[in-house]
């Protein structure tokens, strides 16, 4: 059977047209705003605020594109039925370990910084917060690792914000977790 993938980006179920302007004034004054809008029309002739809208949704997608087991998994790593499962595994053994329904919360902190030349003119700092309930998980053990999933179901809720203001949110319905889930690279449990 085929691995699966799912990223973030697709729990998050991001709006198709991108983020309002709201994005790029978020934490900023109206005058660094009015100064940002100058800067850009006067470097980038013709180029209107929406384009660059549309450039910075399409970057934090970009970003967003990363495997959510592995936030799973750094919820796992410490549970003492895996770290049994990678003493076990260290033979060479692939060990296969059922949890119970379990909550796991994530925050991510991705960027976008908006460029001309050299010069950086705004950093927009997001906040991603995942709260996942996940059921039916079985963790894949190899050499000491988490090396994926096996099933499950995950829903839950996320929200993208900036500077404390709410973008975003999102309720995640029940995701069918594909039949298995490889990480690209594995996460030693401790």
């Amino acid at each position: 059977m085929p691995e699966a993938t799912l990223s973030v980006k697709d729990l998050l179920g991001l709006p198709e047209g991108g983020f309002p302007v709201e994005v790029l004034r978020a934490g900023i004054s109206d005058e660094e705003s009015k100064s940002l809008k100058t800067k850009v029309s006067g470097a980038l002739k013709g180029m209107q605020m929406s384009g660059l809208e549309a450039a910075v949704s399409s970057k934090l997608a970009e970003v967003l594109d990363i495997d959510p087991v592995t936030l799973f998994a750094g919820a796992w790593e410490k549970y003492h039925l895996l770290s049994d499962a990678a003493k076990k595994s260290k033979s060479g053994e692939t060990v296969l370990v059922p949890l119970d329904e379990h909550a796991v919360k994530s925050k991510l902190h991705p960027y976008v910084e908006i460029q001309l030349g050299p010069d950086v003119l705004r950093r927009i700092q997001f906040e991603v917060t995942l709260s996942l309930k996940l059921k039916g998980i079985v963790v894949r053990v190899q050499s000491g690792e988490i090396r994926g999933i096996e099933a499950g179901t995950c829903e839950g809720s996320a929200e993208v914000s900036v500077a404390e203001s709410s973008l975003w949110k999102h309720d995640i319905k029940p995701i069918e977790l594909p039949g298995r889930i490889a990480l690209k690279k594995g996460i030693p449990i401790t």
